[in-house]
This record gives C-alpha cells, structure tokens and sequence, in this order.
C-alpha cells in the first residue's frame, strides 16, 4: 500500500476513534524534544542490553529508539501518531524521497538551496531500516526466541535513523513546516 493512502486511512482513524490513526494537532515543540530524548535514551538501553546479550530486547530497544524519533518529528510538523505503520507512511510521504512534485513545489524557498532540500530528504534507505525494525521486532517480541543474530546490523541502523531525524530536525525551519501543515490540513479536507 502506498504512503499516502495509509497516511489518509490513518487520519480517517484518528477523526472516529481516540486511540487510533493519525491526528492533527498543534505542532510541539516541547514533547518532539521529550520524544528525541527518549531515543536518544533507547540508544543507550539498547548498548546496555546488547552488553547483556540480551538480542530481543536489543532488536525492541532499537525499534523504539527509531519509532520516538519519528514520533519527535511527526510532533514537530503537527500530527500525532497511535499506529505505527502510519507513523512511517507519514515519514515516508512527507519527508522521503519521492515526495509529491505539489508538496515540492510549495516550498518555494527551498527551490534554489539543494543542499536543505536534500538535508530534509529522508532517504529510502533510512524508510527501510524502519520497516525492518518494526518487522524483526514484532517477530522477536511476540515469538520465543531470545537469540537474533543481525543485532549489531539493527543497532547500527538505529543510531544512523536516529543521526539522520535530528539532522532534519535542525534543518526545519518554521516556514517548511507551516507549508507540511497546509498540506496535512488538505489531506484531512478532503476525508
């Protein structure tokens, strides 16, 4: 399913039911910090876990040290997330590399500077360690098995996600997201 239509069926969700789907809200600045912090924080519990040998939890640690930074910008650009695969479909629509030519060029400041627009760009390759994480760590949280042998390959692409949401973190001015707000705001108009 494309990024787009989970992103609408995900705020179609969130208009019906509390606990669900995608919401628009006030961009925060203050929680997107808090969500930042708490994976910086899974980083570290998932270096201590892996000390531990502890893979599972290693592989759940680094899930969810990559699921609050996308939480930390879906925050900054107004949207609350209660699902995860909406949360990454939202990354992906907004931020990833095949973002819609109309979303583009809304920013029209950004025309001229590649090196922003590039900087804002959420690579596929990042899209695909999350999808990755979340797949490996429902298996490994839901499953039996304690022992995950790529563990060191998911704690490396955890800390690069994580690196890479606080680059775009900093390189998000006010009006690039006011103009994603717009661009919410339509999506959620024509539910």
């Amino acid at each position: 399913m494309k990024a787009k239509t989970i992103l609408i069926n995900a705020l179609k969700r969130g208009k019906t039911d509390r606990d669900i789907g995608l919401k628009i809200a006030n961009p925060n600045e203050n929680l997107s910090s808090a969500h930042i912090n708490k994976a910086d924080h899974n980083l570290i519990v998932m270096n201590d876990l892996s000390k531990l040998k502890h893979e599972d939890w290693v592989v759940i640690t680094a899930y969810y040290a990559m699921y609050h930074a996308s939480l930390s910008l879906l925050l900054k650009i107004g949207l609350t997330s209660k699902e995860h695969a909406a949360t990454v479909s939202a990354l992906e629509y907004f931020f990833g590399e095949k973002i819609g030519k109309e979303l583009l060029e809304n920013f029209n400041s950004l025309k001229d500077e590649k090196d922003k627009l590039e900087a804002l760009t959420i690579q596929e390759k990042y899209i695909d360690f999350l999808w990755e994480a979340k797949r490996v760590r429902e298996t490994v949280q839901y499953g039996v098995n304690i022992n995950y042998d790529k563990s060191k390959n998911i704690m490396n692409n955890a800390r690069e996600f994580v690196n890479k949401i606080k680059l775009v973190l900093d390189e998000l001015k006010e009006d690039i997201v006011k103009e994603i707000s717009l661009e919410i705001k339509k999506l959620n108009k024509n539910l």
